[in-house]
């Protein structure tokens, strides 16, 4: 279980590490010469490769709280009103959403928060050295 865990982890910072790369080299990271600017690319970097996984965390625990079943349920009834020769339900919204929900939901996600997190972090390290740099 362990194992599985921080493989998890080790995934999600790889590819949390190849947003960090690709925005470095779109921001011409290697090629600035003074201080201010890399600390400025470094933030924008480790911002966006922290916030990417925090967002989809969000995203999957919203999900699973069953915000997305009233729009489900409106497509549906949509389609069914809409298109002739469609098999039509008599399926009440408390009926869907108890079917749909029944489930559960995404378990065992909170990797992307928590390596989201650290990227954010170090962002904010960042962050903080850029602001103290003085420019003149």
């Amino acid at each position: 279980m362990l194992k599985k865990t921080l493989l998890k982890y080790l995934i999600a910072i790889i590819v949390e590490s190849l947003i960090l790369v690709a925005v470095l080299f779109g921001q011409g990271y290697f090629s600035l010469t003074l201080w201010i600017d890399r600390c400025k690319v470094l933030c924008d970097a480790f911002t966006l490769a922290g916030l990417i996984p925090i967002l989809l965390c969000a995203l999957v625990w919203v999900s699973n709280q069953g915000m997305f079943v009233g729009l489900g349920y409106a497509c549906k009834w949509l389609v069914q009103t809409l298109i002739p020769f469609v098999k039509v339900t008599k399926e009440t919204y408390a009926q869907y959403r108890e079917r749909k929900l029944e489930h559960g939901g995404i378990r065992g996600y909170s990797f992307l928060f928590f390596s989201g997190l650290l990227f954010f972090v170090v962002a904010l390290i960042f962050l903080i050295l850029y602001i103290q740099i003085p420019t003149a």
